[in-house]
C-alpha cells in the first residue's frame, strides 16, 4: 500500500425520519421493503447517482455509505484541480435541487416518505490530506487518519442541512472567497481536538430553478409512475461503478 495525498470528498443527503428508515433495510422485515421504503431507496439512489455522475471524471467514487459516497483525487496539479472541484460541487448542488424541483409530484404520494422529498438537502466535505489505497478483493478502498477525519467532520455543530465545509489544508491551497460568504469557524472532537474549517451555505437564489408545472391528478400519477417504474437502489449504482459493497 502506497500513501498518497490528495483530495477526500464526502457528499451526504440530508434525510429525516421517514427516509432513514426507508433507505435502511435493517429495520424492516426479513428485508422486505414496503412500498414507503422502496421509494426511499429509489429516490435516495437517483439522487446520489445524479451527483456521482457530475463529479465523475475529476474525482474517484470510492465507496457509498448509507446515504453518502466517499471519493478521492491525487491531483499532478492540487490548485488547478481545486479550481474545477469547487465548480462541480456547486453545480451538484443545482442539480440536486433542481431534481428535487423536478420530482415534487412525489409528495402527493400517500406512503411513509414521498411527502418529505422537499425536505432533502445536500452537504459536502472537501478535505486536502494523506491517504491509503488499499485491496481489497477485486476493490479498492481509501484508508487512514486523513479519511477519518473527513467523516468525522460530518458529525458537527453546524446548524443547518445544506452547506460546504472545506477543512483548513483545503483552504491553504484554495482561496474561497470567490465562492462569497464564508465563515470560519472550529468543530471540536474529543480525540482530535479543534478542527479548523471554513463553511459555505449555498444561496438557493442561485440555483435559479424553473418552476415545476401544476400537473392534474391524470398527469401527476403518470408522472408518479413513470418514475418509479424502473428502480434505483444502493446495489445498482455500486456494480454500476465496481464499488465495494457495505
Amino acid at each position: 500500500m502506497n500513501n498518497h495525498k490528495g483530495f477526500i470528498v464526502l457528499v451526504d443527503i440530508s434525510v429525516y425520519t421517514n427516509f432513514v428508515s426507508g433507505h435502511n433495510l435493517k429495520y424492516s422485515k426479513n428485508n422486505k421493503l414496503t412500498q414507503g421504503q422502496a421509494h426511499a431507496e429509489h429516490i435516495i439512489s437517483d439522487l446520489l447517482e445524479l451527483v456521482i455522475n457530475e463529479l465523475d471524471g475529476i474525482l474517484t467514487i470510492n465507496k457509498l455509505q448509507g446515504d453518502a459516497a466517499l471519493f478521492y483525487a491525487i491531483p499532478e496539479n492540487p490548485n488547478e484541480l481545486s479550481n474545477i472541484l469547487i465548480h462541480k460541487l456547486q453545480n451538484s448542488f443545482k442539480i440536486f435541487n433542481q431534481r428535487i424541483n423536478d420530482i415534487k409530484f412525489c409528495e402527493t404520494w400517500p406512503c411513509s416518505t414521498c411527502p418529505e422529498v422537499g425536505d432533502l438537502k445536500l452537504k459536502s466535505f472537501v478535505h486536502y490530506g494523506d491517504f491509503l489505497i488499499k485491496k481489497v478483493n477485486q476493490f479498492t478502498e481509501i484508508a487512514g487518519q486523513d479519511v477519518i477525519l473527513a467523516h468525522r467532520l460530518m458529525k458537527n455543530s453546524i446548524g443547518v442541512s445544506e452547506y460546504m465545509l472545506f477543512t483548513k489544508s483545503f483552504s491553504q491551497i484554495k482561496n474561497l472567497n470567490a465562492l462569497g460568504s464564508i465563515e470560519e469557524r472550529k468543530e471540536k472532537y474529543n480525540d482530535l481536538g479543534l478542527v479548523d474549517c471554513s463553511v459555505f451555505y449555498p444561496d438557493p437564489k442561485l440555483y435559479q430553478l424553473e418552476v415545476a408545472k401544476k400537473k392534474s391528478w391524470f398527469r401527476n400519477n403518470f408522472a408518479l409512475l413513470k418514475y418509479f417504474i424502473k428502480s434505483k437502489s444502493k446495489k445498482k449504482i455500486e456494480k454500476k461503478y465496481n464499488l465495494i459493497g457495505t
